[in-house]
């Protein structure tokens, strides 16, 4: 059970004021809207010692007395770092070293970890992935193995990755640092792989776009294809059609659906 609300001393002044207008216990506790018995107390404390305000407590006091806000603080956004914190609790007059802010969220077993990155998804992309993975749910490794798969990934060169979490939700969706396929400060690759290998790997200049990624077909499926021991009537799976992914620029057009009728492996939807 958590700690009771502490009332204001101004508050427990009001009470003790308004108690000597011969106020009853039960007229004080409307009044304030308190419970008659918080009243009670009050009142009988005041005329006790002579004072409404707590007496010290023993032993040596927390140095964070915002701590489950802290702790909630980082549940609700896990990137924020441990000197956002510190500022945070600076503006509120509470002076406390990084050092102590880690230690607290250790002890409620929070830990600072890299994020897994997935690309951002909206739900339409979510519930085509689902429909995908329903539809081919039955096949045999056989014919998983006529597949080239085919990919862009995005490779942050730089930025802040890292987020308060605990050891088991690393999947959970505000856990996960979405990626998109354009934005500075990284890479972009495309590149495939096959039951039995690798293919090729091949860096995209600028933007990638329906030349583009037609030209990285035309250069490397083929020579993937061999290289992996796929077999000439393999599939061509794109793993950002509309049935899995994002739908990236060029990769629908009608000059890309094209290549595939003129000779190249057809694409697997």
């Amino acid at each position: 059970m958590g700690a009771s609300k502490q009332l204001s001393n101004d508050l427990k002044t009001k009470i003790v004021q308004h108690s000597g207008l011969e106020e009853g216990f039960k007229k004080l506790s409307l009044r304030f809207k308190l419970s008659v018995s918080t009243v009670r107390n009050i009142v009988r404390k005041w005329k006790t010692t002579g004072t409404v305000l707590v007496k010290a407590r023993s032993g040596w006091p927390s140095k964070i007395s915002e701590r489950q806000r802290m702790v909630r603080t980082v549940k609700n956004s896990p990137q924020t770092t441990s000197k956002d914190l510190q500022h945070h609790l600076a503006a509120d007059g509470v002076t406390v070293h990084r050092s102590t802010i880690q230690r607290t969220l250790h002890k409620e077993k929070l830990y600072g970890r890299v994020m897994r990155k997935k690309p951002f998804l909206h739900t339409r992309h979510k519930q085509s992935r689902l429909r995908y993975a329903n539809a081919h749910l039955d096949k045999p490794a056989s014919f998983w193995n006529k597949v080239l798969w085919t990919d862009e990934t995005k490779i942050e060169l730089f930025g802040h990755n890292k987020g308060w979490r605990q050891n088991n939700p690393a999947f959970h969706e505000k856990h996960l640092l979405p990626t998109v396929k354009f934005g500075g400060g990284s890479i972009m690759l495309w590149g495939c792989v096959a039951s039995d290998g690798t293919g090729n790997l091949v860096k995209v200049e600028g933007r990638m776009d329906s030349t583009q990624y037609q030209q990285i077909l035309g250069n490397n499926v083929e020579e993937s294809v061999t290289k992996s021991k796929l077999r000439r009537a393999g599939y061509f799976n794109k793993t950002t059609t509309q049935n899995t992914a994002q739908n990236l620029p060029g990769h629908l057009c009608r000059g890309t659906s094209t290549m595939f009728w003129n000779g190249h492996p057809s694409p697997q939807t």
